[in-house]
């Protein structure tokens, strides 16, 4: 049996003139779902200094940090059963980019999305991103403390317990 683990990921609300930028996933968890962009935090690595690397893997784009929105303990939980199958520790952080123009990567289609796209396109988005952008990355507050269940059934997700501390 393959040791459980809680994996350390950033992921960054990048914001350019009123628009999120999302990724397609090609690889990973999620595949063919629109999510921010982000990625796991390497060994010795900061938070920022793993955002900005991600960001600029994925999109090309440096943009400028803003700081951290909430930090997230997602669970992934098969419907039926409850079990918990992956967990994920997340740093939702806050950037600007300055200018749109993307560089295409492997891990996926890039896309800028108006408020109004993210809601049309929500069926389409990991439903724990969807209320990270629609949700969290919107407050003046910093620092909330996020606990969710992410409820997958076939290829169907949901959010299941959500906590705000």
């Amino acid at each position: 049996m393959a040791q459980k683990r809680i994996l350390n990921i950033v992921v960054g609300g990048v914001e350019h003139n009123g628009e999120w930028l999302l990724i397609k996933r090609e690889r990973g968890d999620y595949q063919q779902k629109w999510a921010l962009v982000g990625g796991k935090i390497n060994f010795d690595e900061g938070i920022q200094e793993a955002l900005l690397r991600e960001i600029k893997e994925e999109t090309g784009l440096s943009v400028e940090w803003k700081g951290i929105k909430a930090i997230l303990n997602e669970k992934l939980k098969n419907n039926k059963t409850t079990i918990t199958s992956k967990q994920f520790f997340i740093f939702l952080c806050l950037t600007e980019a300055k200018s749109d123009v993307l560089r295409e990567s492997d891990e996926g289609e890039l896309c800028w999305f108006s408020n109004e796209d993210i809601v049309n396109e929500r069926e389409n988005i990991i439903p724990s991103d969807y209320l990270m952008i629609t949700e969290l990355l919107n407050r003046k507050n910093m620092g909330s403390i996020i606990e969710l269940d992410l409820l997958e059934e076939n290829d169907n997700l949901e959010i299941g317990v959500f906590k705000e501390y």
